[in-house]
């Protein structure tokens, strides 16, 4: 039995401990946990999720001496959540329709055969899309990130979950995805993340890097853009969008079968903006003065390096048309003004992986890792949270 199963906090030098909120994260040393790449688990980050995620999370802290080590972010996912891209029993569908051959056996060994048995699951890592991990300062070891798990596999168990999730582990992350297999978690691939070096010569640089068949590709689908009359630009995120925003938003989600609102999308993009400020962009496209679609950027200055990610976007389907949006508002304009901000790296995050490889990114195969739990007896019922359900 893990030493972490009982309710309170263990005690003494080398202690698992739960901040109670996101707020609570700087002071109790979470930033010294923190990468380059980290920008998802950053406590700024982690508040916009404590409002919009719609369910319970959970900040743990691995301590040695007094000091943080590590820290491991969970989020409770029941059937009332909708953040599906990152939900066990929707991955595993997903993996199935794709006919993943590793998704047979995890549906067969871990999901009884039905992917709602994954339900309810505690979600760890984060449950951002892509490079879902543990946290670890240089001096952690595997003994520490054990105990973290300890901590969240007795949660789980007391909570009732059905499983323990990490929705998006990249396979590069040795340390982790050899520490989970160690301990009996099964896996299959959930999707590839992608990210782009940005060329300090902005768009045209990355243009004159394209082979000439891409390249005159890319000329014409501006040059129709312009025809059009459509204009994209960068520029903050303010609360005079986020209804036409939300629309957008909206349309895109419902388009992949996510429950989506315009209200409900409006209201999460306005708290984006008020806790993120100017750390929050959005690249938008405006036809004769209408916005027909956009996307939102989130900027990282974390270790000195400035770096960009590629967080939502949405559009105007009817008046979209067949214009050549998508990439001219997620990378072609986005790149001009990360190059001018001296940002090193577009995160592209997951999905259509091979238009990103094409357009130049770099690609990783990311995993969902999957435990069943065996349930504690007389275990609590699910964490409650009054939060709206949002993604």
């Amino acid at each position: 039995m893990s030493p972490y199963t009982e309710g309170p906090d263990a005690q003494g030098p080398d202690a698992v401990r739960a901040v109670a909120d996101a707020a609570g994260l700087e002071a109790a040393g979470w930033n010294s946990l923190l990468g380059a790449e980290d920008f998802f688990q950053t406590p700024r980050w982690l508040a916009v999720q404590e409002v919009n995620s719609g369910t319970a999370m959970d900040f743990l802290l691995r301590e040695r001496a007094g000091a943080p080590v590590a820290g491991l972010v969970t989020a409770w996912a029941d059937t009332s959540v909708a953040w599906l891209l990152a939900r066990p029993d929707a991955m595993l569908r997903r993996a199935l329709e794709q006919e993943v051959p590793e998704a047979a056996g995890v549906l067969r060994d871990v999901a009884g055969g039905d992917p709602d048995r994954l339900l309810p699951s505690l979600v760890c890592g984060g449950r951002h899309l892509g490079r879902t991990r543990t946290l670890a300062s240089p001096d952690a070891t595997a003994d520490d990130l054990s105990a973290l798990l300890d901590r969240a596999e007795a949660m789980a168990a007391d909570r009732g979950a059905a499983t323990v999730c990490f929705p998006h582990v990249d396979v590069r992350d040795t340390s982790l995805t050899g520490l989970l297999e160690s301990r009996g978690y099964r896996h299959h691939p959930s999707d590839h993340y992608a990210w782009l070096d940005i060329p300090s010569g902005g768009f045209e640089q990355f243009v004159e890097e394209m082979s000439a068949h891409r390249r005159r590709r890319v000329r014409l689908e501006r040059r129709a853009l312009a025809e059009a009359g459509v204009e994209v630009n960068v520029e903050p995120l303010t609360q005079a969008l986020c209804p036409r925003l939300g629309e957008l938003d909206a349309n895109l989600l419902r388009k992949y079968g996510n429950p989506a609102s315009d209200e409900g999308s409006a209201r999460m993009i306005g708290r984006i903006a008020e806790i993120m400020g100017d750390d929050v962009l959005v690249s938008v496209a405006r036809q004769h003065g209408s916005i027909i679609g956009f996307g939102m950027v989130l900027r990282s200055r974390a270790r000195g390096e400035e770096q960009w990610y590629g967080h939502r976007a949405g559009f105007d389907y009817e008046a979209q048309g067949k214009l050549p949006l998508y990439y001219d508002v997620l990378y072609y304009q986005v790149l001009d003004a990360a190059a001018k901000e001296g940002a090193t790296v577009l995160h592209a995050g997951i999905g259509s992986v091979k238009a990103k490889l094409a357009r130049g990114c770099q690609a990783s195969e990311q995993r969902s890792y999957l435990l069943p739990v065996h349930r504690t007896e007389g275990a609590a019922d699910a964490p409650s949270d009054d939060r709206e359900t949002t993604t």
